[in-house]
This record gives C-alpha cells, structure tokens and sequence, in this order.
C-alpha cells in the first residue's frame, strides 16, 4: 500500500507542476531581430593657400551631400549647435539648408568667420550619420562655391579647400 501511496503522489506532484506563465514565450514564435543603426561619420574641411600664413577673417561654401549621409534639420532650416564645429578657437560657424541638388540629398550652405583671421589649415567639421549598410566616397560629397575673405570682405585668390570623409 504504501507504494501505491508513493506513486499516487509522485504522479500528482509531477502532473501538477507549472512553470508559472500564462502564455507562451511572449514573442509568438517570432525571431526580434535588432534594426541598423546609422553610423556616426564626420567631414573634416581645410584650406591650403598661396603660402601657409595666409590670413583669411572668413570663408564660406556650399556642400552638397550624398543621400547616404544626413545631418539634423532644426526649425528654420540652420543646423543644431555642434553639428558643425569651426577648427579656428573662437571662430564662429553657421550653416543653413538650401535644397537640394540633382541626386536627392542635402545641400547646406556654410559661413565661418572670425574677428582676428585666422590662417590656412583646417577649418571646420561637420557630423553627419550614415546610412545603416551605406558606403560613400569623399568624392561624392560636392564643395562648391568656395570663398575665402580678407578683412575688408575681400576675395582672396589661392586658397583652395579640401575635404575627408571619416567614417567609423
């Protein structure tokens, strides 16, 4: 009796157990997969000139931008504070969205300046996100329109601007 007694209650303590959800695994059998995220990227502008202590009190320019890369829209179509980071201490630097170009993507254009000049050498970077999958080339990134000033607001011949594309 007594092992009739003992498989009596192994048989209710095993029948009995739970694993104390109401449900299933909560994902329905479906596999969450984590999205892509864009990459940080960055376009580091300079400037080379007739000789290395050229002095210019400002530039300015346009950019025209590949699809792939994007930089934040702001109300009033001028770009959030340190997007754009002027290299020269104490320089000022703005941009505004100006359109587009041929290829959809976003064309800005530039201003930096500062009170006491400044000499040739980098100039300011710009932080971008690239697209989750996206390849770009510095070549597909279009600087236009490129003039540097004296200052009295003058054009000064010679300088000549470059840019790189840095990506993570």
């Amino acid at each position: 009796m007594r092992v009739f007694f003992l498989l009596l209650l192994c048989s209710v303590i095993t029948g009995c157990g739970s694993s104390g959800s109401a449900g299933g695994s909560g994902t329905e059998g479906n596999v969450l997969v984590p999205q892509p995220t864009p990459a940080p990227a960055q376009i580091v502008i300079s400037t080379s000139g007739p000789a290395p202590d050229t002095v210019l009190y400002g530039a300015q320019f346009t950019l025209a931008l590949p699809k792939a890369l994007t930089v934040p829209d702001a109300a009033g179509n001028l770009l959030p504070a340190g997007v754009l980071q002027p290299a020269p201490s104490g320089s000022f630097a703005g941009a505004a969205f100006v359109g587009t170009g041929s290829e959809p993507g976003q064309v800005l254009l530039v201003n930096i300046s500062h009170p006491g000049g400044f000499t040739v050498g980098p100039l300011a970077t710009l932080n971008c996100t690239l697209a989750p999958g996206a390849k770009v080339a510095s070549s597909e990134i279009v600087l236009s329109g490129f003039s540097a000033r004296d200052s009295d607001g003058a054009t000064i011949a010679g300088v000549i601007p470059h840019l790189a594309l840095k990506t993570q």
